[in-house]
């Protein structure tokens, strides 16, 4: 999973006429490297296998190391804070049930961490990796790092994932 930001790492809009690639031109590992979270997304499943939410697993099933590719998650937008802070306070209140707290952790690592920086992701921290992409175009050599990451990750202790 490619995580999209705007250059300026703020959390902005998109108007189709400018397309995704002008609006979110950075890629990078936010969702892996800050947050912690799941890196891999299922693309292609059975009829009959379930995904879980998120679609980033499928339990019973192992994902398939010779078959990565890139999904580009254009999460980092406007309205995502609000959207973070909803989710912590219904998982808190007991609104919504919590199956596992890495949602509720992950949704507080990125709301500190545009805290920390004035509202903004801070895309030249160079553990995301942040570069320009496109749709059409990764940068030289992001398979071998992708393949890299999704051999390593593991799940939290108490994530309970396979």
């Amino acid at each position: 999973m490619i995580d999209r930001v705007a250059a300026s790492g703020h959390l902005t809009g998109w108007r189709p006429e400018g397309g995704l690639d002008f609006a979110y031109p950075l890629g990078g590992h936010l969702t892996h490297r800050l947050l912690h979270g799941d890196p891999r997304k299922i693309v292609l499943a059975r009829h009959d296998v379930a995904v879980s939410s998120g679609n980033h697993r499928a339990p019973g099933h192992r994902p398939d190391v010779d078959r990565i590719c890139a999904v580009h998650h254009f999460t980092w937008r406007t309205g995502v804070l609000d959207d973070l802070r909803r989710r912590i306070q219904h998982f808190t209140t007991g609104t919504w049930q919590e199956h596992t707290p890495a949602v509720r952790d992950e949704a507080g690592r990125l709301l500190a961490h545009v805290g920390r920086h004035g509202g903004v992701i801070n895309t030249s921290d160079p553990r995301f990796a942040f570069r320009r992409v496109s749709m059409h175009r990764m940068p030289q050599g992001w398979d071998s790092e992708a393949r890299g990451i999704f051999t390593t990750w593991r799940p939290s202790a108490h994530t309970g994932q396979d």
